[in-house]
């Protein structure tokens, strides 16, 4: 089946080879036709082909996409992208790091290339006009909200690895009570589920603004909207604008989800190391009062 006809994915798929896992794959995220994304476990499948050097080349054959096809590629938290300029560093194992996440974008169809937008004489009411204007400026507005809902969930994101990385000092590990270490670590462990659903926001806030229908769809604000040069299709496009605003609004919505869980969470932690420091902190005092007050006995 070509990359074309596939229907966009609705949850995460298991991608298989030889009857083993290697990864999960998710089909046009967001509905870009172009998108696909990898998921892939750091518990590497134990084949003799793949253990060590499990590559992105292995997963796009998986999925019957060859190297010709992609244009670009981001794996993991890297700054930047893989690019048709460096297609050998798709045989570069992948790093061996917990929900490793990798965008791939393909390169559009030949066939797929955007008809110049034609000139109509239709003439377009005012207040048509205006209400794309305020459509657009909506849709804006949503998503400078998005991108700084972004920036808090990935500040959150590395806040969160802190603590579940930290570890307690040599007083603390003497005196905690058994029970302060066993709900500090409770809380601790729920990471595990907060961290991959921010990971996927932050994905698809980044690629909201840089889809192909997004950015056509920007070229006729320009174009047409903002000089009310009146063209063909102005019903459609309105339809196009309303279906981008509602996608804005889910995101958004899904974004403060994600931040909220993630902010209760954090706070979680924090009361829970809060409360084992300062119990530590008191049975350590006591036993050098104690201590102090067999000293005098003596």
């Amino acid at each position: 089946m070509k990359f074309s006809d596939r229907a966009p994915s609705g949850k995460w798929a298991a991608l298989k080879r030889d009857g083993a896992v290697i990864a999960g794959v998710w089909f046009k995220p967001d509905g870009d036709p172009h998108a696909l994304s990898f998921r892939v476990p750091q518990a590497r499948p134990e084949t003799a082909d793949l253990r060590g050097r499990l590559t992105l080349e292995t997963l796009l054959k998986a999925v019957a996409v060859s190297a010709e096809e992609v244009e670009s590629w981001r794996v993991g938290d890297e700054p930047d992208a893989g690019t048709d300029a460096d297609r050998t560093e798709l045989n570069r194992p992948l790093p061996d790091v917990p929900d490793l996440t990798v965008h791939v974008r393909l390169k559009p169809p030949a066939e797929a290339a955007v008809a110049p937008i034609e000139r109509s004489d239709e003439d377009v009411p005012l207040e048509k006009w205006q209400d794309l204007e305020a459509r657009w400026k909506a849709v804006l507005a949503l998503e400078a909200g998005i991108t700084s809902l972004r920036m808090s969930i990935e500040g959150l994101r590395a806040e969160l690895e802190r603590e579940f990385r930290r570890s307690l000092n040599l007083e603390e590990k003497n005196y905690a009570l058994q029970s302060d270490v066993a709900q500090w670590t409770r809380a601790k462990s729920r990471v595990h589920f907060a961290l991959p659903k921010m990971r996927e926001f932050v994905h698809r806030a980044t690629w909201a603004t840089a889809t192909p229908e997004r950015k056509r769809l920007e070229d006729i604000v320009k174009n047409h909207i903002e000089p009310r040069v009146p063209f063909a299709g102005v019903n459609r496009f309105y339809e196009e604008l309303e279906h981008l605003q509602k996608d804005r609004q889910v995101l958004t919505a899904t974004g403060n989800a994600v931040y909220q869980e993630g902010r209760g969470l954090a706070a979680e932690i924090q009361r829970a190391l809060g409360t084992l420091q300062r119990n530590a902190t008191d049975r350590a005092r006591a036993r050098r009062s104690n201590a102090r007050e067999k000293g005098k006995f003596f």
